[in-house]
């Protein structure tokens, strides 16, 4: 079901969604198919495509975001430009021994919890849990699980343990 408040731009493909909450927006050349669900107040920006992903309420996602089936996604989430989210550990051309009908909300290939952000073309590999309030910088390949309150960041993806809410966040644009 769509919301009647929801905004789909006339060149965005919604196909077969699941549902797309109040007040969400899906923006030109975005993709959200195969069953896809929207909570109440999300954006899809242009060129992402949510292809049977889960998301909660008040969730950003970027340009370019590339996000197959399996992937639930808590409530005020943010992803950043071309995020990649795998969903297969061995991709080949040929899915025999893979069926996203697995995803069936009894298992996720990745969970990402509340509050969580994830910075530009950041990868997201399967079987990976990101938890409430972690940040990933940019780039970052995330290969296991981020514990809440966390910053993953630094070419060697080494693990910082500063709690992100007393941290005082930089501003490049004044409002």
């Amino acid at each position: 079901m769509i919301d009647p408040t929801a905004k789909i731009h006339a060149l965005a493909c919604v196909d077969g969604v699941g549902a797309i909450g109040a007040r969400s927006a899906v923006w030109q050349f975005a993709s959200v198919i195969r069953g896809a669900i929207l909570g109440d107040d999300c954006n899809v920006a242009s060129g992402a495509t949510i292809d049977g992903s889960r998301f909660g309420d008040r969730c950003i996602i970027a340009h370019g975001v590339a996000m197959g089936p399996g992937f639930h996604i808590g409530d005020d989430v943010f992803v950043g430009p071309n995020v990649t989210f795998c969903n297969d550990a061995w991709p080949r051309a040929c899915k025999t021994g893979f069926d996203a009908a697995q995803f069936d909300g009894s298992r996720w290939a990745i969970t990402v919890d509340n509050g969580a952000s994830i910075g530009a073309n950041a990868v997201i590999m399967p079987g990976v849990s990101i938890g409430a309030n972690a940040m990933i910088a940019a780039g970052e390949i995330v290969r296991a699980d981020v514990i809440e309150n966390t910053l993953l960041a630094g070419g060697d993806a080494r693990y910082y343990e500063t709690p992100l809410d007393k941290r005082e966040r930089m501003r490049f644009a004044q409002c």
